[in-house]
């Protein structure tokens, strides 16, 4: 039998870009022996919802990062349970310039990842945002 859970996590930033709790930044779906995560959208904005470095590539992809790894531990899951990676922005030569950054949240053995070049994101100051999904054993889940 299948569980799902629908989790905000606490020590992220609770609204969508209109200002609504308008989607679930986590959902976990569980079965006997192992459980999917699936992380929304994370961008580089910080406990009140405010965009963090604001023209700077680098610090947007090391922001997200951080927030991706929030969403998961919230759950239980780590970077290391991610299997894929869907990687939005907003100017891909800056983000190629700036990528070396994910890889210090992002290491081997790597997840498959799809980069996509926008025309824009959620919020104007937006540069980058990554949703990703991870396996992890069903024991290891935990829903506060």
């Amino acid at each position: 039998m299948l569980k799902r859970f629908y989790v905000t996590p606490p020590n992220s930033y609770q609204l969508g870009a209109d200002n609504k709790a308008s989607y679930t930044p986590v959902v976990v779906v569980q079965g006997n022996d192992h459980a999917h995560v699936y992380v929304a959208g994370r961008v580089s904005r910080d406990i009140n919802g405010d965009v963090v470095a604001k023209g700077d590539m680098r610090g947007q992809i090391r922001r997200t990062c951080e927030n991706v790894k929030i969403a998961l531990e919230a759950v239980g899951a780590t970077l290391e349970d991610v299997t894929r990676t869907t990687t939005y922005t907003t100017d891909i030569d800056a983000y190629f310039a700036a990528s070396d950054e994910r890889f210090k949240f992002f290491q081997a053995p790597l997840p498959t990842s799809t980069l996509v070049a926008v025309s824009a994101l959620a919020k104007p100051e937006l540069l980058v945002e990554i949703e990703v999904e991870a396996i992890v054993d069903a024991h290891r889940v935990k829903i506060a």
